[in-house]
C-alpha cells in the first residue's frame, strides 16, 4: 500500500490534475487494496477452520458485526 501511495503521490505531483498517470495509480491502489482484503479474508477463514462449532458461530457473528457496524 505504501508503494502504491507513493506512486499516486508522484502522479499527482507530475500531473497536477486528474490525468492518465493519476488514473493508473488509482487503479493500482485499488488492486493492491483488493489483494490485501482477499489475503485478510483467507487468513480469517483459516483461523475459523480451527475453531469449535460454538466458537465459529461467535466468530461469524463478530465478523458480521464488524463489517456492518458503520451501516447502521
Amino acid at each position: 500500500m505504501r508503494a502504491a501511495n507513493v506512486r499516486l503521490a508522484q502522479a499527482i505531483e507530475a500531473e497536477h490534475g486528474y490525468g492518465p498517470q493519476v488514473t493508473k495509480a488509482i487503479d493500482e491502489t485499488h488492486e493492491v487494496m483488493g489483494d490485501l482484503q482477499k489475503e485478510t479474508l483467507q487468513h480469517l477463514f483459516a483461523m475459523r477452520g480451527v475453531l469449535s462449532p460454538d466458537q465459529a458461530e461467535m466468530f461469524d457473528k463478530s465478523v458480521v458485526k464488524a463489517l456492518t457496524a458503520d451501516a447502521q
